[in-house]
């Protein structure tokens, strides 16, 4: 049996977990509330924002009227109509943030995305979704795309966060080239269609977004888009303090040869974890059949499994003793 090297890795992941709080700038508001009830107080923009908000390298025109207001609108949205999800928004959605960051920093795409795939996930549940995973990725990448990932009876690469935010970069950052490095046109061509978006932006003449009539559900994801960002930068102008939590620590085990078939119940009971727990970490892997599979069409394949925390080394030496590896060594 072949020797397979595997890389032991151990990344922090902070999950991001506090409890909302009221200040003096709205203090009726208690949570989802219907927009009907005359004495909720809305909100405005940040005064510090000024005439000018910087998003995705560009200057928005924030004394532009009709642009003020809908932004004015998706802020009083997320705080009031959709309190319990811009919550979760801002709590359970960055937890994975530095992950986002990294990959965007990388490969030349701006950090503001990263408030993209919270808005994009609120859109989906209202909706039938059109993709998979945290960027709705209607095929997964090709190797040609710089990231190779995997749609088969067992796992679905789409649903891991780092290879499908790789795989986002490449597309958006293509579109962005492809649409005169415009981002937010590149945004609506990737939400919408290339097709459709050149259609658009040929019938009015413009690639400005807040000048041409688009779809009312990308308008909306735009402009909340943006709002996102500016609650969160400015939680203490909207009343919401939060905690850092303690981090949340895993184990990754990289470049995993697999002489057989693993079934995550296996991994579970070699961690005294429950088969839940594994899977929720490592959330590419279909529930049924529930392995990772050593091969795949006659072909050799290489994974990345998530441990526990301070499991890592402990489920390489049992792998290796249960015949499953042959072999590791740590980076």
């Amino acid at each position: 049996m072949k020797n397979c090297a595997v890389f032991l890795f151990i990344l922090v992941f902070t999950w991001s977990s506090a409890q909302a709080q009221q200040s003096s700038h709205a203090q009726s508001v208690q949570g989802p509330r219907s927009q009907g009830q005359t004495h909720l107080v809305r909100f405005d923009l940040p005064p510090e924002l000024g005439k000018e908000y910087d998003f995705l390298g560009q200057k928005l025109r924030l004394d532009r009227p009709d642009l003020r207001s809908r932004l004015i609108s998706q802020v009083n949205f997320l705080l009031y109509d959709a309190r319990s999800v811009l919550t979760e928004w801002l709590l359970e959605k960055t937890r994975s943030n530095w992950i986002l960051r990294e990959t965007f920093s990388k490969n030349g795409v701006p950090e503001d995305f990263i408030w993209l795939a919270p808005v994009m996930a609120g859109a989906a549940r209202s909706s039938k979704p059109q993709g998979v995973g945290a960027w709705l990725l209607d095929k997964p990448c090709s190797a040609i795309e710089g990231v190779e990932m995997r749609d088969n009876s067992f796992m679905d690469d789409r649903l891991d966060i780092q290879l499908s935010t790789k795989c986002f970069a490449h597309r958006i950052s293509s579109l962005h080239n492809d649409y005169n490095f415009n981002w937010f046109m590149a945004t609506v061509a990737y939400l919408l269609s290339p097709k459709t978006t050149t259609e658009i932006i040929d019938k009015y003449g413009t690639s400005n977004p807040w000048d041409i009539p688009l779809p009312k559900n990308i308008e909306d994801m735009l402009d909340r888009w943006i709002a996102l960002k500016i609650i969160y930068t400015n939680r203490q102008y909207y009343g919401l303090e939060f905690k850092d939590p303690a981090p949340f620590i895993f184990d990754q085990l990289s470049d995993v040869r697999l002489s057989k078939d693993l079934p995550v119940a296996e991994i579970a009971k070699i961690l005294s974890v429950s088969p839940r727990l594994i899977l929720e970490i490592n959330p590419k892997i279909k529930t049924t059949p529930g392995i990772f599979p050593a091969k795949a069409d006659g072909k050799q394949l290489t994974h990345t499994i998530a441990a526990p925390s301070g499991k890592g080394v402990l489920l390489l030496k049992k792998l290796e003793e249960l015949g499953y590896v042959e072999g590791f060594r740590k980076l």
